[in-house]
């Protein structure tokens, strides 16, 4: 069994953004799918499509369902504690009992998900 940590970093800003996001789920679901060890986080400008995809609804409404799927799988997802501040979204997060990282200087510690044997995937 594998350990893998995606960090999504991607913002909200670009029409391709919304294929890296989407992708970025579905990768998470085939890992979980196959018996492996996942977690989601969000950090940088991607603490705004966690905000996003964590509502009932939105204009992207696809990735709102397949937020759903990912959920009831059990997969964990987190954000940045400190990104999700600067991007003004820590509020809406922490309404919808998001958790938020701030291992290292508000951040998440991708060092201690390293030692821990997880690979990590940026996107």
């Amino acid at each position: 069994m594998a350990k893998v940590a995606i960090i999504v970093l991607e913002g909200t800003e670009l029409k391709e953004s919304v294929a890296k996001i989407r992708h970025a789920m579905i990768y998470s679901k085939e890992i979980k799918a196959e018996g492996n060890e996942i977690i989601l986080i969000f950090d940088g400008n991607g603490t705004k499509w966690l905000d996003i995809i964590s509502n009932d609804t939105s204009d992207f409404d696809f990735l709102n369902k397949l937020f759903r799927e990912i959920q009831s799988m059990g997969i964990i997802y987190k954000a940045c504690d400190f990104c999700s501040t600067r991007k003004e979204v820590k509020d809406s997060l922490v309404k919808k009992n998001i958790e938020l990282v701030s291992e290292y200087d508000g951040h998440p510690n991708v060092g201690r998900l390293i030692n821990e044997g997880y690979q990590i995937i940026v996107i």
